[in-house]
């Protein structure tokens, strides 16, 4: 039976291929039908995600159930649109409702509620109306925001797009092309605006300010850093005073999804951000959104399918989901083992020499270990301070001679 199951965790890993940085690894965990939206895993580890037909999901062992569902259908950029985990039995969710006939401007609202993940009961936290000035008019179906993100005091973020309708992220009285905060009593009040369509978003409680991955319109996908008050600058030709600049503006159209501040569990990735991109099909870290940004590094590109959400567990774990309509899949990011230097998925004697040939190309952080005439894991960092040095090669002896000891001891 152990053996069975060994083969078939290789040949799940086998059929999930794409470019990654070398020790990273992509293990299935699941599948599902529908068009995945969200990814988010409670303090036990157990994984939820949403489908834009409606459903939440809960991940068991290989399987995903469905645990609940929200009155929407799924059409352009509407439907359930994402969650976030207020607690492990209470889900926040951002979901549009629809006219019942057909029509060129079918959406009516943007809706938040909470949801009661054991009962699947809804409870309606804020009705934010699509056309303000006379709701049955509806709006159209794209742009409208997505996944929602909870700050550790409870209070719920989220973006609403501009609906494709560009002039209406400036205009006053609007829902649309904003950054809202509601607090745990269904309070609602604007953070920013002058945004196109921002899918994801986090709270950094270290800065106080929300960061927003907006997506641009050809090319010029951003990463907004936003204080209250903020203007995000959509659109160009509205002529904002004192816009909130972009912190990094994407050289060509990635399509920003999933954005997740990580929380230091992961010893690889202990701070930072992680990105999804639907166009690319790739994870993106930001090692920082402070002072000047550098380019992300590419932790997982090309992949087979669209990357959606990216989130990570209370051990550390990446998880990811990612859709090839009509499918689903929900994925592990497996980050590199410390000693691991040659990529090869474990820490020993033969990584030793590319430890060596690492270490000659000079002190380098290890982030950049891919980078030079020797091309390593951010395993080479043995001691995991950060840099890729001499002082490695010892930590790395000694991991290995520690567990050699320890199996022999058996």
């Amino acid at each position: 039976m152990r053996v069975f199951q060994v083969l078939l965790s290789l040949l799940l890993a086998a059929t999930a291929s794409a470019a990654t940085l070398p020790g990273f690894q992509v293990e299935t965990i699941a599948h599902a039908d529908g068009f995945v939206t969200s990814v988010v895993t409670d303090s036990q580890g157990t994984i939820y995600f949403t489908t834009a037909e409606g459903w939440i999901h809960r991940v068991d062992g290989s399987q995903a159930t469905k645990v609940a569902s929200l009155p929407t259908r799924f059409g352009g950029n509407g439907g359930l649109l994402g969650m976030a985990l207020l607690d492990d039995a209470t889900a926040v969710v951002h979901y549009t409702t629809w006219k019942p006939e057909p029509d060129l401007l079918p959406i009516l609202d943007d809706v938040i509620s909470k949801v009661d993940l054991a009962t699947g009961a809804e409870t309606v936290l804020h009705t934010f109306v699509c056309d303000v000035g006379y709701r049955p008019n509806g709006v159209s179906d794209e742009h409208h925001g997505g996944n929602p993100t909870v700050a550790p005091d409870g209070t719920i973020f989220v973006g609403i797009g501009e609906y494709a309708s560009r002039a209406i992220a400036q205009m006053p009285g609007w829902n649309a092309g904003r950054i809202w905060r509601i607090d745990p009593f269904g309070n609602v009040t604007q953070w920013a605006l002058g945004m196109r369509n921002p899918y994801d978003l986090a709270w950094d409680p270290h800065l106080g300010k929300v960061v927003v991955a907006d997506n641009g319109q050809t090319g010029g996908d951003e990463i907004h850093v936003l204080e209250r008050g903020a203007n995000g600058d959509w659109p160009p030709e509205a002529n904002v005073e004192n816009p909130s600049e972009p912190v990094y503006i994407f050289p060509k159209t990635v399509a920003p999804t999933g954005f997740h501040r990580l929380h230091g569990a992961n010893a690889m990735l202990p701070y930072g951000y992680l990105m999804g991109a639907f166009v690319t099909k790739a994870i993106y870290y930001f090692p920082t959104v402070e002072g000047e940004v550098a380019d992300p590094f590419p932790l997982l590109e090309q992949f087979s399918e669209y990357v959606i959400d990216v989130t990570e567990a209370p051990n550390g774990e990446i998880i990811f989901a990612t859709a090839m309509f009509p499918k689903t899949t929900i994925h592990r990011l497996r980050t590199p083992q410390r000693g691991d230097c040659n990529g090869d998925g474990r820490a020993d004697w033969r990584d030793v020499w590319p430890l060596m040939e690492e270490i000659a190309e000079g002190e380098h952080p290890r982030v950049l270990a891919q980078e030079g005439e020797h091309v390593g894991s951010w395993g080479c960092d043995a001691n995991l301070d950060g840099l890729i040095r001499q002082d490695d090669l010892d930590a790395l002896v000694r991991l290995i001679t520690t567990r050699h000891r320890a199996v022999r001891a058996r």
